[in-house]
């Protein structure tokens, strides 16, 4: 029995036309909705931005509005005030004066001058009043909402210090405004039918009633006129953090509403705009709704035109499968059928034509195949005959792993193939310092820098001998993978006659030291480095005489007692001879300290060469040059001068010595006392 699965399966099969054409009808109605979802989300969130955005500008401008409506009446007070006759405390003058002012300043339900006591100047005692104290110590004060004490009417103050000429507080004027003047100001900036703007004081206190008062009411709100408290609710919560901006939330009469609010200047009282969400987005649901319309019959006319298309072209499609599965069980009689495709579309006329062509070539082509793999064959046994038979070491790798290795190259590695595929990696036959090399030619092959690479590593063969061999490397394609070709060959004799070459090449046969070729290499090397180097010359005294005296096996023998003295076992220093009697140290990082005790160290050596037993008179002058601030020519000279100092300076001394010895060890081989004595080099 089919499932419902199985069902469903089949229905939306993208194997076939009619099963893949319902998955993207699918697909599409589900892509549609999906983007007709966001796309609303996008317009309504995009909506709500730019009305937030509006609103808190509205809502800067309204605060400003405000604020400058304060000031202005604040000035007012200051201004009267500052008049003379206040300052003189003139009452006749003050209470024409407040006449004056009251008739032409309609706004102000009330204006005082108090005295210093707190007795108005009709006889009201204020003293208690929050605007008397501060305005006692100097300072101009504007009040929340008060009630009169007589009329019991709410009412906002504005009050001035009055100074005398000498800068005292004599007494303060005092003015009061109606709240139903703050009210008609905070009228004009109400829109809509919902959207209006009041003042909230710092107990969340309404001061200017909302027109939204029957909705307020039904929700069981107190109301006094119009005036309710909105503490806890949103936007007075955020100012009374110190925050202001808009923002999407629940006002006081639980409507979701778009509510900008802000602090006012100094004071402790809040301004909030507010509108109902729904009377702002509602033209946009109608728009979305329309749009919504239009789509959908959009999407019923393509789905119509594209199951009437699919509907057409299903016959000859099933035809031409048909005929695939003829051809394919070998009846080739089926290709030359027109069948259902003289009404087909073009491109499926087309497309059988081109499927009895491709028919009619086939059994050709079955013989030309058959033709190509015999010789296939023939040139693959041809190639394993000259891999197994070849005389260079041949390896193939794949995935990291040895897959096949010749004869040779077993040979060389001493694995045969079957041990080989057993190690974990090939690079267990290579050596542990060689690894990275290969490990590198290997990424850089990965990466397609280059199909090919050569290069000299040691192998560590299976017996634990290390050889010398040279790779050569390229990569192809292996029973349809990636694989790596490698060549190579024992270079073992080859690189110990380079490494015997290269020593003849940089070392004195007589001494053993390195010699004036390899000195100059470290010279060039030197100019070119940062660090400190040093340079002491030698020079070896009295080489000619001993050579005339007593032969130039003697003065062989001196020239490795004098090399003996110059070498330590440190690899910053290079010990060199760079002519018949002159030798050099070079020093890498050189300080004085470090050379001024290497010369003493020789000079020791030297001493206790001497006093060995038929010890050849060796005497060496010795000078030295540090290479801080000078270029290595300047170096190399200094130090040569120095050692031609010496030299200069000891030149008679060390002739006396050198000619008494002399003496003593042909006398003791002669017993003649008479020679010539020659001079110095």
């Amino acid at each position: 029995m089919i499932t419902f699965g199985e069902k469903i399966k089949t229905l939306f099969s993208y194997n076939t036309i009619f099963g893949f054409t319902r998955l993207l009808l699918l697909i599409s109605v589900s892509v549609f909705i999906l983007s007709f979802y966001l796309f609303a989300l996008q317009e309504i969130e995009t909506t709500r931005g730019y009305i937030l955005k509006n609103f808190e500008q509205t809502i800067n401008i309204q605060r400003s509005m405000v604020e400058n409506w304060f000031i202005e009446y604040a000035g007012r007070i200051k201004t009267f005030s500052e008049l003379k006759s206040t300052r003189d405390g003139d009452m006749e003058v003050i209470k024409t004066n407040i006449e004056v002012f009251s008739r032409n300043n309609s706004d102000f339900s009330w204006l005082a001058f108090i005295d210093i006591n707190g007795r108005t100047h009709d006889g009201y005692n204020v003293s208690d009043r929050e605007y008397f104290k501060q305005c006692l110590l100097g300072r101009s004060y504007i009040s929340d909402v008060l009630y009169g004490r007589v009329t019991n009417m709410p009412f906002i103050s504005f009050s001035s210090p009055v100074f005398d000429h000498n800068g005292n507080v004599i007494g303060v004027v005092v003015g009061a405004v109606k709240l139903t003047t703050v009210s008609k100001i905070m009228e004009q900036f109400q829109f809509g039918v919902t959207g209006e703007t009041y003042l909230v004081d710092r107990n969340g206190m309404m001061i200017t009633p909302t027109r939204l008062a029957s909705d307020a009411a039904s929700q069981g709100m107190p109301n006094t006129d119009g005036h309710f408290n909105i503490k806890g609710t949103y936007g007075f919560e955020q100012v009374v953090q110190g925050k202001s901006g808009s923002e999407v939330y629940m006002d006081f009469r639980g409507q979701r509403v778009f509510g900008a609010f802000s602090p006012i200047g100094d004071h402790d009282w809040v301004i909030i705009a507010e509108v109902d969400e729904n009377e702002v987005l509602t033209p946009l649901y109608k728009k979305l709704g329309k749009l919504c319309l239009v789509y959908f019959v959009l999407l019923a006319i393509l789905i119509y035109l594209v199951t009437a298309f699919v509907r057409r072209i299903n016959s000859p499609v099933f035809a031409l499968m048909e005929k695939a599965n003829r051809v394919e069980r070998g009846d080739y009689s089926a290709v030359s059928q027109e069948g259902s495709f003289l009404k087909a579309p073009q491109e499926l006329q087309y497309l059988n034509k081109a499927f009895v062509s491709m028919a009619q070539q086939l059994i050709a082509t079955i013989g030309e195949l058959n033709r190509v793999n015999n010789l296939l064959v023939e040139a693959e046994d041809k190639f394993r005959s000259l891999v197994e038979n070849s005389l260079v070491g041949i390896s193939i790798l794949q995935d990291g792993k040895i897959v096949y290795l010749n004869p040779k190259m077993e040979e060389l590695i001493g694995y045969t193939t079957k041990e080989a595929k057993q190690l974990s990696s090939y690079l267990e036959y290579v050596h542990p310092d060689d690894r990275e090399l290969v490990l590198d030619k290997a990424r850089r092959r990965k990466a397609g820098e280059a199909g090919h690479f050569n290069y000299e590593i040691r192998i560590l063969r299976k017996n634990g001998t290390i050889i010398d061999v040279y790779i050569l490397t390229s990569t192809c394609i292996i029973n349809g993978k990636k694989a790596i070709l490698g060549s190579m060959i024992d270079i073992s004799d080859r690189k110990r006659w380079e490494s015997t070459l290269e020593y003849i090449s940089y070392h004195d046969t007589g001494t053993g030291l390195y010699n004036r070729a390899y000195f100059e290499l470290q010279i060039k090397q030197m100019s070119k480095s940062d660090h400190d180097i040093g340079i002491i010359m030698c020079d070896v005294d009295g080489l000619k005489i001993i050579n005339d005296s007593l032969g130039h096996h003697a003065g062989d023998a001196l020239l490795k007692a004098a090399a003996q003295t110059i070498l330590f076992d440190d690899k910053r220093i290079i010990s060199a001879r760079i002519g018949g009697d002159e030798f050099a140290l070079l020093v890498w990082d050189a300080t004085e300290d470090n050379l001024n005790a290497m010369i003493k160290k020789i000079t020791t050596k030297v001493e206790a060469y001497r006093g060995s037993k038929e010890a050849l008179p060796l005497y060496i002058s010795l000078g030295y040059c540090l290479g801080k601030g000078y270029s290595i020519a300047d170096v190399l000279r200094q130090a040569d001068d120095a050692m031609y100092q010496d030299k200069n300076t000891n030149r008679m001394e060390v002739k006396e010595k050198i000619t008494r010895n002399l003496g003593e060890l042909i006398h003791a081989k002669t017993g003649d006392k008479n020679y010539a004595e020659t001079d110095l080099d």
